[in-house]
């Protein structure tokens, strides 16, 4: 068994582009041979798939099921037997959009499990839905469960029950050279930039009223990179926006450190995160960083937080850092300095190995 090829079967709630699918994306290619992958899109949105372009050993396929407010024993009748087909040694599921699939395992296959929880969609960045405990509690007794930050961590254990020697934090690690090597775009207007998905929690409207507070005191524009459910409505706002001129949707990108190119300054704005893969990526590419206080993101920055982390209530703040930093060429080195720096803690070889110790201990291989 320890010469032959490992299947896990991973069971995403989307498989759009996402910090998820491109951790999943590293993983697949730094786990090498011995592992094979098929990967389950359960809306059926499989944007994330070229992010696999060439790999060897993975399938990706829709398996859509039916969207309802909680648990349906349909879906997941439909979900034990995909797992059950997909003859998989190790299920992979993915934050509470899978928990169907962690059921239909844990009363169906029962095979061996891990969950992957990154964090919390719009419904439960202010406070988590007492079901959805329950059912983490129910489908998750039984596996081995990693997440990405000691926020997280703690929630998982206090908060969910899970027994913390089933739960294991491993960090998000990057792409270092990838980031630390672009050669910046070079323009008169500086540049205030965001990279993510346009949902919810990633709040980019509140980007956006910051963005229209600091314009007001400095020559700057607001770019952002991304898409999502959220962009019709962004959109609409911007263009009633007395700044729409200066703000740009720039689309979805598979090469972030292009878009980091670009900017002067990265923003991120979320109700909730827990470890953001684009902070790290925007620090290694030595931009300072102007975030909410959420998840970890205080402890990624490290000295660097100090006047650069917000209440999410706080715009006022926020946008008054964001002018001083427009307006500070000398601050922005600095700052950009110090988290680069930072980042070079942030490497991809420690998580590729924690990832490929989990699944094979968890599989049950030495």
């Amino acid at each position: 068994m320890a010469d032959r090829a490992l299947t896990l079967a991973h069971f995403f709630p989307s498989f759009s582009l996402g910090g998820q699918q491109r951790r999943l994306a590293t993983l697949v290619e730094g786990l090498g041979p011995r592992f094979t992958h098929r990967i389950y899109s359960l809306d059926g949105d499989l944007g994330a798939a070229s992010l696999l372009d060439g790999a060897v050993g993975v399938r990706v396929e829709p398996l859509p099921i039916r969207k309802t407010s909680f648990l349906s024993l349909s879906n997941i009748a439909r979900l034990r037997k995909a797992i059950t087909q997909s003859g998989a040694d190790l299920l992979c599921t993915y934050n509470f959009g899978s928990v169907e699939a962690a059921l239909a395992n844990r009363f169906g296959p029962n095979i061996a499990h891990v969950h992957h929880e990154d964090g919390f969609g719009a419904d439960e960045a202010s406070g988590e839905i007492g079901r959805r405990v329950l059912a983490r509690r129910i489908a998750l007794a039984g596996a081995k469960v990693t997440v990405p930050s000691m926020t997280l961590q703690r929630i998982a254990v206090d908060r969910w029950r899970l027994s913390e020697k089933n739960v294991t934090r491993i960090t998000p690690g990057i792409d270092l050279p990838r980031f630390q090597n672009i050669a910046r775009i070079q323009r008169d207007e500086i540049i205030i930039g965001a990279v993510g998905a346009l949902r919810a929690e990633k709040n980019f409207a509140r980007l956006i009223r910051c963005f229209e507070m600091a314009a007001a005191d400095c020559a700057a524009r607001l770019v952002i990179f991304g898409d999502g459910p959220e962009r019709d409505i962004l959109e609409r706002s911007v263009a009633a926006s007395p700044m729409r001129e200066r703000i740009r949707f720039a689309g979805a990108t598979q090469k972030p450190e292009l878009a980091l190119a670009e900017f002067d300054i990265f923003a991120l704005t979320s109700d909730t995160e827990q470890t953001p893969i684009s902070l790290m990526e925007a620090m290694a590419a030595g931009l300072p960083a102007i975030a909410t206080d959420v998840g970890d993101v205080r402890a990624l920055l490290g000295s660097a937080a100090q006047g650069n982390v917000f209440a999410i209530d706080d715009e006022a703040g926020l946008a008054r850092r964001l002018s001083e930093l427009a307006r500070d060429e000398r601050k922005r080195r600095e700052i950009g300095a110090l988290n680069a720096e930072t980042a070079t803690g942030f490497a991809r070889k420690p998580m590729i190995d924690a990832f490929k110790t989990l699944y094979l201990e968890t599989a049950g291989i030495r």
